[in-house]
């Protein structure tokens, strides 16, 4: 059963706030693939194994003891950016092989992780049984709201028994039919507003978002922690996690 929650009158404000803060920076990252077609051979090396499929660990810190709650699994290729290999997997309609590869490293490594494993979802969602392996494994799965959500496979997650994270949170087009429909335990504050310059804003939304997580029983977790600045204002407006690389790099997990 879950919390009917009321919302602040400017929490809806803010969140218009927060996209306008990713416009611009994700603007400056998008991927391009529209490049020569010898950059697909990459992708079938991965798929063949030639090229190895690594996993890193960052750790996700509880802002109020400094404790190390778990970690998020990162894939990681040689060269090649997770957000390029994906996009190419997506070009061919063949997440499902990715995500099946990358699942079969994380699996490999689980219990030898302490605490609880976040691990990112692709949200198509494609193959909701592909996650069973790890269930009642303390594994959280994070959906970005950045592109579109199948939201009946992400129900299927929630029925396996999953709790959810919504990652990326104000950088995509339906911030507000996510958190309705997802209804997730964790909410991941996107590096474009862990990072803004605009400090009392920034600190505003910070705000916004925990106070919104205590009304939903949900827990706020600050991505991007990069300065000791940023890890004040995520502890001062209440944050309960954080994640970045004042806190702790991605690391990669030994191959074997």
């Amino acid at each position: 059963m879950f919390a009917v929650c009321t919302f602040p009158r400017d929490f809806w404000e803010k969140i218009n706030q927060l996209k306008c803060f990713s416009l611009k920076f994700n603007l400056e990252e998008e991927v391009n693939i529209s490049r020569p077609m010898l950059l697909n051979e990459p992708y079938h090396q991965i798929l063949e194994g030639i090229i190895p499929t690594a996993i890193a660990l960052q750790p996700i810190v509880n802002l109020q003891n400094s404790s190390i709650i778990g970690y998020e699994a990162l894939a990681r290729w040689h060269n090649f950016s997770p957000e390029f290999i994906f996009a190419l997997a997506e070009k061919h309609h063949d997440v499902d092989s990715l995500e099946s590869l990358v699942v079969k490293e994380i699996q490999r490594i689980r219990d030898l992780v302490p605490g609880l494993l976040f691990i990112n979802v692709h949200p198509a969602v494609t193959n909701p049984k592909l996650w069973s392996i790890f269930g009642q494994r303390k594994v959280v799965l994070e959906i970005t709201e950045a592109q579109s959500i199948n939201f009946r496979g992400a129900y299927r997650l929630r029925e396996m028994g999953f709790p959810l994270a919504l990652d990326d949170l104000g950088t995509g087009h339906s911030t507000f039919e996510a958190l309705l429909q997802l209804q997730p335990e964790f909410l991941k504050l996107d590096k474009v507003l862990t990072q803004a310059t605009n400090f009392k804003d920034r600190n505003n939304l910070f705000a916004a978002m925990v106070d919104y997580a205590w009304r939903s029983g949900s827990q706020v977790i600050a991505e991007g922690i990069e300065t000791k600045e940023q890890l004040q204002a995520a502890k001062k407006t209440g944050c309960h996690f954080g994640q970045g690389y004042l806190l702790g790099k991605p690391r990669l997990y030994p191959l074997r």
